[in-house]
């Protein structure tokens, strides 16, 4: 069968497309689709692009055909596209899916049907429901228990491909998305920084403003210290709202949206991404050196080798200073006028900033951990363009 067409938004999906698009899929003799019920599960959740829950009703019920599916589809937000686009975003989950959905020691949704489309960067992909499993508030944080089966399926994560990026079929899936983007992601951070201190700028003390602005022109260079210890694949987006738990006593854990997968080869930024954005500061205090022992005894069992526990409890606070890239792009870059996502935004940056006191993380800002310290010619033109770019900014009027 032909695959469908990818649709352009979510207001396009229909009972027969979805048939084709499960029949394509491999779903053989699945009785016809009668009635199909499409709901928005994915406003306010940070998400770049359009996810859905499609309820099926068919002509003849069968206990074997799913009951519903999740759908998701490139964002109908111009900015989000863009930013989606440059970092290769959709392309990642869709060949993360396809090239090594089988190999996770990790749970992934089943992927039932996906499509691809590089002329136009759109993808959609058809997943399993994971409704009968435990989905936690960001906002409201995890707690000490879940937090730290999040770190042990990070440290599977990370185990199972430790030093193994050139391997298949790891290296098939970095070979389809590109090579990492440290650049890029400098650059994303100066265009985002004004509009992000302008919307969470009451949030910033003079040190963490003057720290975040001296940041900025060194964000490559301090993700290129990163990227000199253990490689191995990362999820990128490791937060609570893209993480599923099982009901009850069970252990089960099932992550979703890898479209950030592979951008960045230290694993350890899995792990403060995952603790400064998702876990109250309160909790994270009380939990971060055990949880990061159990990592690192998980990681060194799965066979990491010459890589200590003071390796890793250093490379964790240097990643906890990295974190400052997806707050300040997240909430300079992305749309805020959601109530839902305006207070995810402010609580990313709370628990970063805090973070970064507690760790005394700014003491790895290349440059000594000197907010002043002399630039050399590449990061001073960095620097004078954001200067420039924050007062055009603030001249033409700037949105919250």
């Amino acid at each position: 069968m032909t695959n469908p067409s990818i649709p352009e938004r979510g207001s396009a999906l229909t009972a027969d497309w979805m048939q084709q698009a499960l029949t394509s899929g491999g779903a053989a003799g699945l009785p016809a689709i009668s009635d199909m019920q499409v709901e928005d599960i994915g406003t306010g959740s940070g998400a770049l692009g359009e996810i859905l829950r499609c309820t099926l009703s068919y002509e003849d019920n069968r206990s074997d055909a799913p009951e519903s599916v999740v759908v998701k589809l490139s964002s109908s937000d111009k900015k989000s596209v863009r930013i989606a686009r440059l970092l290769g975003m959709y392309k990642r989950e869709y060949s993360c899916f396809r090239e090594l959905g089988s190999h996770m020691p990790i749970g992934l949704p089943a992927l039932l049907y996906g499509n691809w489309e590089e002329a136009g960067h759109r993808f959609v992909l058809v997943l399993e429901d994971l409704r009968d499993m435990e989905a936690m508030d960001q906002i409201s944080g995890a707690s000490a228990e879940r937090a730290r089966r999040a770190i042990r399926g990070a440290a599977q994560l990370h185990g199972q491909f430790w030093n193994e990026l050139n391997r298949a079929p790891v290296s098939r899936f970095l070979a389809s998305v590109g090579p990492q983007k440290r650049l890029l992601s400098q650059l994303l951070y100066l265009i985002c920084l004004a509009p992000c201190l302008n919307r969470f700028g009451s949030l910033f003390s003079h040190e963490m403003q003057r720290l975040a602005e001296a940041y900025g022109p060194r964000v490559t260079a301090h993700m290129d210290e990163l990227a000199r210890g253990p490689q191995t694949l990362t999820h990128g987006d490791f937060r609570l709202e893209n993480m599923f738990f099982g009901a009850g006593e069970s252990d089960a854990f099932t992550v979703i949206d890898w479209q950030a997968s592979g951008l960045v080869s230290n694993g350890l930024y899995d792990v403060a991404y995952f603790m400064v954005t998702s876990v109250p500061t309160e909790v994270r205090r009380e939990i971060e050196r055990d949880a990061l022992e159990e990592y690192h005894d998980i990681v060194c069992r799965m066979g990491a080798e010459d890589f200590s526990l003071a390796d890793c409890w250093l490379r964790y606070r240097q990643s906890v200073l990295n974190m400052l890239v997806p707050c300040i792009c997240a909430c300079g870059g992305l749309d805020m006028s959601n109530p839902r996502m305006r207070a995810l935004g402010e609580t990313m940056v709370r628990r970063a900033l805090r973070a970064i006191e507690d760790l005394e993380a700014q003491a790895f800002l290349p440059g000594g951990g000197r907010t002043l310290a002399p630039l050399g010619a590449s990061l001073l033109i960095s620097s004078s363009a954001y200067q420039a770019y924050r007062v055009l900014y603030r001249l033409c009027g700037p949105r919250t």
